[in-house]
């Protein structure tokens, strides 16, 4: 019998491959590394997305992304162009700028933070919310075109019983890098087509 996965498109295996590594990189880490890495990866999923979109440049390191007064060397930065050249939606320009601040949390605090406080907590759930048609797009996608190994992944629970029910099951790490893991496999799987993926889940770009 064969593949199932070989008929999907080949953007379209490539975000659910995408997806599961890093799901599976983020669930080796610490709280504080696997915040610190989401942000990372989505930061230079930008920059690839960006990148694509722009006349290249002629020096060796692209002075947008590099050096000192680099115009766009921050995550912040980066976000905000990619939204006002209609690269990314508003959902997933506050999706990202929500883990550049779940990221600030962890790498800049003297004290020990965890994502069972009430903060972590409230911020992941706004993550949720802001991605659930994402997460419940990407499940009728894995059910309907993969093999069940990857299904098992996300699991219908999302779907049916929604944040509280996962955070529940899976708990809010978890959760967080499950989320996380669809927002970057979205940047990187797509970055080289006129219309990313970004977008495609949510309509236009001004809600």
């Amino acid at each position: 019998m064969p593949n199932q996965a070989s008929t999907v498109d080949p953007s379209w295996d490539r975000f659910v491959n995408l997806y599961v590594e890093f799901l599976e990189m983020l669930s080796h880490e610490s709280e504080r590394g696997s915040v610190i890495i989401a942000a990372a990866i989505m930061d230079e999923g930008l920059e690839q997305l960006l990148k694509a979109k722009l006349i290249p440049s002629s020096e060796k390191n692209d002075e947008l992304f590099n050096g000192a007064y680099a115009p766009l060397e921050n995550f912040s930065a980066k976000i905000d162009l990619a939204y006002r050249m209609k690269l990314i939606t508003l959902k997933r320009r506050s999706s990202l700028h929500l883990i550049r601040k779940l990221r600030n949390d962890f790498a800049h605090s003297h004290i020990y933070i965890h994502f069972e406080s009430h903060k972590m907590h409230s911020r992941v759930h706004e993550l949720f919310k802001l991605n659930e048609s994402l997460l419940n797009m990407f499940w009728d996608l894995v059910k309907k075109k993969y093999n069940h190994s990857i299904t098992e992944i996300a699991g219908d629970y999302v779907s049916k019983h929604g944040f509280d029910y996962l955070v529940k099951v899976m708990g809010l790490k978890s959760t967080f890098e499950i989320l996380s893991s669809l927002i970057a496999a979205s940047l990187y799987a797509f970055y080289e087509e006129n219309e990313p993926l970004i977008g495609k889940d949510e309509g236009n770009f001004s809600s």
